[in-house]
């Protein structure tokens, strides 16, 4: 069996030792933020001694991520937008690495996390009743809340609504409400302190608005969650181990100096999405994804893992 080198990826919210300290070499002094085994174009892995993949491209892609601040909110297409998107960028004659890009690649992204140490994260949407009370308590604006509030099939206003226009005074009373709710029980004081963290980050990006309308993950080290196509998420935290198809189309709409869709976000997200999370079992274990559309066919993936060490916790 031949030894895979990643690519190392260096953004300024990576962590400056983890990925390092995992794979047992000396920090490289700027942020590392993932690692990447696999043959897409952008990062391709060599082989240990520094040959390229003999094989061609690789049916999945496996990053190491490791975050110190908040990630970008974002959400990746499925296959037939992401189809239609790569060809329309492709007529527009943008370059395959144009920043501005949204579809540097034909297929969708569908990616499987599971958590190497205690990972922080925004994934999907609350509850309806859950999301009308943190709503409520963090001053955000009932505008956010379609008739169908945020868990059905009027989700797309939310996302557009908060990220269109100048919102620059909602944002101020959502982040003043979440500092007066900082430490509260239950998922307002969770919220809270979502919303914190990231204003710590982007204290004027409107896209703080739809941080208490969206459910917090806690998971511990061996935890899984399948992010499909179309969940709205935001990784705030933590080191974490990720399988997902040979692509990286990523619609991003807010906490990043990247480029920013809010309107194709708007169109990508499915806010009726809920991602479960999945515990591990001893050995090996296999963890479920829902079926969906790739080169490669099926989705199974099999890891190597150990029990929970905690109940997972979700706000």
């Amino acid at each position: 069996m031949d030894r895979l080198v990643g690519w190392l990826r260096h953004y300024d919210w990576g962590s400056a030792t983890a990925l390092a300290a995992l794979r047992g070499v000396e920090p490289s002094g700027c942020p590392e933020a993932e690692l990447w085994f696999g043959s897409h174009w952008s990062a391709p892995a060599t082989l240990a001694d520094g040959r390229p993949l003999a094989d061609g491209d690789l049916p999945f892609l496996v990053k190491l991520l490791a975050a110190d601040q908040p990630l970008s909110l974002q959400a990746h297409p499925d296959a037939a937008t992401a189809a239609a998107g790569y060809r329309r960028e492709e007529e527009a004659g943008l370059d395959r690495d144009d920043p501005d890009r949204c579809f540097p690649d034909p297929g969708p992204k569908p990616e499987l996390l599971c958590a190497v140490s205690r990972f922080d994260a925004l994934c999907g949407y609350r509850e309806r009743d859950e999301a009308r009370e943190v709503a409520a308590a963090l001053s955000v604006p009932q505008d956010l809340l379609g008739p169908e509030e945020v868990d059905g099939s009027n989700v797309q206003d939310p996302v557009a609504a908060a990220l269109a226009g100048d919102r620059s005074d909602d944002v101020d009373r959502v982040v003043s409400a979440a500092r007066a709710a900082k430490g509260a029980p239950g998922p307002v004081g969770q919220a809270a302190g979502a919303v914190l963290r990231i204003a710590d980050h982007h204290p004027e990006d409107p896209a703080l608005l739809l941080v208490p309308l969206m459910r917090r993950l806690v998971l511990e080290p061996g935890q899984a969650v399948f992010v499909g196509p179309g969940v709205l998420h935001a990784y705030l935290d933590g080191v974490a181990l990720e399988v997902m198809t040979p692509c990286d189309n990523v619609v991003r709409g807010g906490f990043t100096a990247k480029h920013v869709s809010p309107e194709v976000l708007a169109e990508v997200v499915d806010g009726a999405a809920v991602p479960t999370v999945q515990w591990p079992g001893d050995g090996a274990h296999r963890y479920e994804v829902r079926s969906t559309t790739s080169p490669s066919g099926g989705w199974p993936a099999t890891w190597k893992s150990r029990s929970g060490s905690g109940p997972v916790r979700t706000s």
